[in-house]
Protein backbone atom coordinates (compact mmCIF):
# COMPACT_ATOMS: atom_id res chain seq x y z
CA UNK A 1 0.00 0.00 0.00
CA UNK A 2 1.04 3.60 -0.65
CA UNK A 3 0.26 6.56 1.64
CA UNK A 4 -1.72 9.32 -0.02
CA UNK A 5 -2.17 11.51 3.05
CA UNK A 6 -0.77 11.95 6.53
CA UNK A 7 -2.53 14.15 9.06
CA UNK A 8 -0.34 15.31 11.92
CA UNK A 9 -1.71 16.46 15.28
CA UNK A 10 0.61 18.08 17.80
CA UNK A 11 -0.61 17.48 21.36
CA UNK A 12 -4.32 18.17 21.76
CA UNK A 13 -4.70 20.55 18.84
CA UNK A 14 -7.79 20.00 16.75
CA UNK A 15 -6.21 21.39 13.58
CA UNK A 16 -4.08 18.86 11.76
CA UNK A 17 -1.20 19.57 9.42
CA UNK A 18 -1.90 17.47 6.33
CA UNK A 19 0.73 16.11 3.95
CA UNK A 20 -0.44 14.69 0.63
CA UNK A 21 1.51 12.26 -1.59
CA UNK A 22 1.34 11.71 -5.35
CA UNK A 23 2.71 8.84 -7.46
CA UNK A 24 3.22 8.05 -11.12
CA UNK A 25 1.76 5.04 -12.93
CA UNK A 26 4.55 2.82 -11.55
CA UNK A 27 3.84 3.99 -7.98
CA UNK A 28 7.07 5.97 -7.83
CA UNK A 29 6.63 8.91 -5.51
CA UNK A 30 6.60 12.15 -7.53
CA UNK A 31 5.38 14.86 -5.19
CA UNK A 32 4.41 15.44 -1.60
CA UNK A 33 3.86 18.43 0.61
CA UNK A 34 1.93 20.38 3.19
CA UNK A 35 -0.80 22.49 1.62
CA UNK A 36 0.98 24.91 -0.72
CA UNK A 37 3.73 26.18 1.57
CA UNK A 38 6.08 23.14 1.71
CA UNK A 39 6.28 21.03 -1.45
CA UNK A 40 8.77 18.45 -2.72
CA UNK A 41 8.89 17.64 -6.44
CA UNK A 42 10.75 14.40 -7.09
CA UNK A 43 12.50 13.35 -10.28
CA UNK A 44 14.54 10.21 -10.83
CA UNK A 45 17.76 11.73 -9.49
CA UNK A 46 16.81 15.20 -8.21
CA UNK A 47 14.52 16.47 -5.46
CA UNK A 48 13.41 20.11 -5.30
CA UNK A 49 11.94 21.35 -2.04
CA UNK A 50 10.11 24.68 -2.17
CA UNK A 51 9.05 26.56 0.97
CA UNK A 52 6.79 29.59 0.66
CA UNK A 53 6.79 32.29 3.33
CA UNK A 54 3.82 34.60 3.80
CA UNK A 55 3.46 38.04 5.44
CA UNK A 56 0.36 39.91 6.53
CA UNK A 57 0.08 43.25 4.77
CA UNK A 58 -1.24 46.41 6.51
CA UNK A 59 -4.56 45.84 4.74
CA UNK A 60 -4.86 42.44 6.39
CA UNK A 61 -4.14 40.37 3.28
CA UNK A 62 -1.76 37.41 3.50
CA UNK A 63 0.85 37.98 0.81
CA UNK A 64 3.54 35.70 -0.54
CA UNK A 65 6.81 37.24 0.67
CA UNK A 66 9.61 34.78 -0.12
CA UNK A 67 10.16 31.48 -1.90
CA UNK A 68 13.07 29.30 -0.78
CA UNK A 69 14.16 26.37 -2.95
CA UNK A 70 16.64 23.64 -2.08
CA UNK A 71 17.67 21.26 -4.87
CA UNK A 72 19.24 17.88 -4.08
CA UNK A 73 21.08 16.19 -6.95
CA UNK A 74 21.92 12.49 -6.50
CA UNK A 75 24.81 11.00 -8.45
CA UNK A 76 27.56 8.38 -8.18
CA UNK A 77 30.93 9.09 -6.58
CA UNK A 78 33.53 9.83 -9.24
CA UNK A 79 30.96 10.41 -12.00
CA UNK A 80 29.09 13.55 -10.87
CA UNK A 81 27.62 14.25 -14.31
CA UNK A 82 26.13 10.76 -14.60
CA UNK A 83 22.48 10.47 -13.70
CA UNK A 84 21.48 7.81 -11.17
CA UNK A 85 17.86 6.69 -10.95
CA UNK A 86 17.33 6.28 -7.22
CA UNK A 87 14.15 4.30 -7.80
CA UNK A 88 16.28 1.51 -9.27
CA UNK A 89 19.73 1.92 -7.70
CA UNK A 90 21.34 3.56 -4.70
CA UNK A 91 23.03 6.95 -5.05
CA UNK A 92 26.48 7.33 -3.53
CA UNK A 93 26.66 11.12 -3.57
CA UNK A 94 24.34 14.11 -3.13
CA UNK A 95 25.02 17.79 -3.69
CA UNK A 96 22.60 20.57 -2.99
CA UNK A 97 22.05 24.27 -3.72
CA UNK A 98 19.86 26.94 -2.11
CA UNK A 99 17.99 29.81 -3.71
CA UNK A 100 15.86 32.47 -2.02
CA UNK A 101 13.55 34.72 -4.04
CA UNK A 102 12.11 37.88 -2.55
CA UNK A 103 8.74 38.03 -4.26
CA UNK A 104 8.20 41.76 -3.64
CA UNK A 105 11.59 42.91 -4.97
CA UNK A 106 12.12 40.10 -7.46
CA UNK A 107 15.67 39.59 -6.18
CA UNK A 108 16.98 36.00 -6.08
CA UNK A 109 19.96 35.08 -3.93
CA UNK A 110 21.89 31.83 -3.72
CA UNK A 111 23.54 30.43 -0.62
CA UNK A 112 26.42 27.95 -0.28
CA UNK A 113 25.36 24.33 -0.69
CA UNK A 114 27.06 21.14 0.33
CA UNK A 115 28.22 17.68 -0.68
CA UNK A 116 27.77 14.30 1.02
CA UNK A 117 28.82 10.81 0.03
CA UNK A 118 27.25 7.48 0.98
CA UNK A 119 28.56 3.99 1.50
CA UNK A 120 25.65 1.60 0.99
CA UNK A 121 24.89 -1.99 1.88
CA UNK A 122 23.65 -4.65 -0.55
CA UNK A 123 20.07 -3.46 -0.01
CA UNK A 124 20.92 0.06 -1.16
CA UNK A 125 20.71 1.59 2.31
CA UNK A 126 23.50 3.80 3.63
CA UNK A 127 25.90 2.47 6.24
CA UNK A 128 27.90 5.71 6.28
CA UNK A 129 27.08 9.29 5.32
CA UNK A 130 30.25 11.36 4.94
CA UNK A 131 30.31 15.13 4.61
CA UNK A 132 32.89 17.23 2.79
CA UNK A 133 32.43 19.96 5.41
CA UNK A 134 35.35 19.76 7.84
CA UNK A 135 33.21 21.23 10.61
CA UNK A 136 30.17 19.08 9.95
CA UNK A 137 29.09 15.62 11.04
CA UNK A 138 29.28 12.06 9.74
CA UNK A 139 26.58 9.41 10.26
CA UNK A 140 27.02 5.66 10.81
CA UNK A 141 24.03 3.34 10.22
CA UNK A 142 23.65 -0.21 11.57
CA UNK A 143 20.80 -2.57 10.60
CA UNK A 144 19.17 -5.68 12.05
CA UNK A 145 19.46 -8.90 10.06
CA UNK A 146 15.92 -8.40 8.74
CA UNK A 147 16.91 -5.03 7.24
CA UNK A 148 15.43 -2.65 9.80
CA UNK A 149 17.48 0.25 11.09
CA UNK A 150 19.05 -0.59 14.45
CA UNK A 151 21.42 2.26 15.31
CA UNK A 152 22.54 5.66 14.02
CA UNK A 153 25.76 7.15 15.35
CA UNK A 154 26.49 10.84 14.84
CA UNK A 155 30.15 11.90 14.70
CA UNK A 156 31.26 15.49 15.28
CA UNK A 157 34.06 16.68 12.98
CA UNK A 158 34.98 19.72 15.08
CA UNK A 159 35.12 20.78 18.71
CA UNK A 160 36.74 19.12 21.75
CA UNK A 161 35.81 15.59 20.62
CA UNK A 162 36.36 15.93 16.87
CA UNK A 163 36.12 12.50 15.24
CA UNK A 164 34.23 10.96 18.17
CA UNK A 165 30.58 10.09 18.66
CA UNK A 166 28.46 12.83 20.16
CA UNK A 167 24.95 11.33 19.75
CA UNK A 168 23.29 7.99 18.96
CA UNK A 169 19.77 6.76 18.23
CA UNK A 170 18.89 3.15 19.03
CA UNK A 171 15.80 1.50 17.53
CA UNK A 172 15.31 -0.94 20.37
CA UNK A 173 12.15 -2.81 19.33
CA UNK A 174 10.00 -3.01 16.19
CA UNK A 175 6.73 -4.74 15.33
CA UNK A 176 6.20 -7.24 12.50
CA UNK A 177 3.85 -5.04 10.42
CA UNK A 178 4.79 -3.03 7.31
CA UNK A 179 5.75 0.58 8.00
CA UNK A 180 3.79 3.29 6.13
CA UNK A 181 6.39 3.86 3.37
CA UNK A 182 7.87 0.38 3.21
CA UNK A 183 6.48 -0.19 -0.31
CA UNK A 184 7.61 3.19 -1.66
CA UNK A 185 10.79 2.81 -3.72
CA UNK A 186 13.43 5.51 -3.35
CA UNK A 187 11.80 6.92 -0.24
CA UNK A 188 15.01 7.67 1.66
CA UNK A 189 16.51 9.85 -1.12
CA UNK A 190 13.10 11.44 -1.74
CA UNK A 191 12.94 12.59 1.90
CA UNK A 192 16.64 13.36 2.41
CA UNK A 193 17.90 14.76 4.75
CA UNK A 194 16.09 13.14 7.66
CA UNK A 195 16.02 15.10 10.93
CA UNK A 196 13.91 13.46 13.66
CA UNK A 197 13.87 9.88 14.99
CA UNK A 198 10.55 9.11 13.29
CA UNK A 199 11.91 10.51 9.98
CA UNK A 200 14.72 7.94 10.11
CA UNK A 201 12.21 5.22 11.02
CA UNK A 202 9.99 5.96 7.99
CA UNK A 203 12.99 6.13 5.67
CA UNK A 204 15.03 3.13 6.87
CA UNK A 205 12.66 0.68 8.58
CA UNK A 206 10.38 -1.77 6.80
CA UNK A 207 8.59 -2.45 10.09
CA UNK A 208 7.40 -0.02 12.76
CA UNK A 209 9.49 0.99 15.79
CA UNK A 210 8.00 0.46 19.22
CA UNK A 211 10.70 2.49 20.97
CA UNK A 212 13.61 4.73 19.92
CA UNK A 213 16.18 5.95 22.43
CA UNK A 214 18.45 8.96 21.96
CA UNK A 215 21.66 9.38 23.96
CA UNK A 216 24.11 12.29 23.96
CA UNK A 217 27.69 12.39 25.17
CA UNK A 218 28.04 14.42 28.37
CA UNK A 219 31.48 16.06 28.53
CA UNK A 220 31.21 16.68 32.25
CA UNK A 221 30.32 13.07 33.04
CA UNK A 222 32.53 11.57 30.34
CA UNK A 223 29.78 9.19 29.23
CA UNK A 224 26.57 8.86 27.21
CA UNK A 225 23.42 9.92 29.05
CA UNK A 226 19.70 9.68 28.07
CA UNK A 227 18.47 12.60 25.98
CA UNK A 228 15.18 11.53 24.37
CA UNK A 229 12.84 8.53 24.35
CA UNK A 230 10.07 7.95 21.78
CA UNK A 231 7.39 5.31 22.41
CA UNK A 232 5.04 4.38 19.55
CA UNK A 233 1.49 2.98 19.67
CA UNK A 234 -0.23 1.81 16.46
CA UNK A 235 -3.63 1.08 15.03
CA UNK A 236 -3.56 -0.99 11.83
CA UNK A 237 -5.82 -1.63 8.84
CA UNK A 238 -6.72 -5.09 7.55
CA UNK A 239 -3.50 -5.15 5.47
CA UNK A 240 -1.37 -4.55 8.56
CA UNK A 241 -0.37 -0.97 7.69
CA UNK A 242 -0.61 1.71 10.42
CA UNK A 243 -3.59 4.01 10.11
CA UNK A 244 -2.91 5.82 13.39
CA UNK A 245 0.47 6.34 15.02
CA UNK A 246 0.76 7.95 18.44
CA UNK A 247 4.24 9.03 19.51
CA UNK A 248 4.92 9.70 23.19
CA UNK A 249 8.17 11.66 23.49
CA UNK A 250 10.18 12.26 26.65
CA UNK A 251 12.93 14.89 26.63
CA UNK A 252 15.26 14.44 29.58
CA UNK A 253 16.84 17.91 29.41
CA UNK A 254 13.75 20.00 28.73
CA UNK A 255 11.63 21.85 31.27
CA UNK A 256 8.49 20.37 29.73
CA UNK A 257 9.50 16.77 29.30
CA UNK A 258 6.53 14.99 27.73
CA UNK A 259 4.90 15.57 24.35
CA UNK A 260 2.40 13.60 22.28
CA UNK A 261 2.11 13.56 18.49
CA UNK A 262 -0.45 11.70 16.40
CA UNK A 263 -0.30 10.74 12.72
CA UNK A 264 -3.29 9.45 10.75
CA UNK A 265 -2.59 7.73 7.40
CA UNK A 266 -4.73 6.97 4.40
CA UNK A 267 -3.53 4.70 1.58
CA UNK A 268 -4.22 3.60 -1.93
Amino acid sequence: MYPISRAYYDGNTGYPVIFKYEYDKDNHIKKFGRDSDVVRNIGTNQVDETISYFDQSPSGNIDLAKISTTSYLFTLVGVPNTSVNFFNSAPTQVSWTYFDKNVKTGVTQSRPGGLWQFLNNKNGLPVKAITSDGGGRNYNYTYYENGNLKLIEFVDLSGPRAGALYYRLTFTTLDDKPSPFSSVKGYWPATYPQAYPWDFAWAFCKNNPIQINGERYDLNKGMFVPDEKDDFVYEYNDKGYPTKVTVFTTYYRAVTTNFTKTYNYTYK
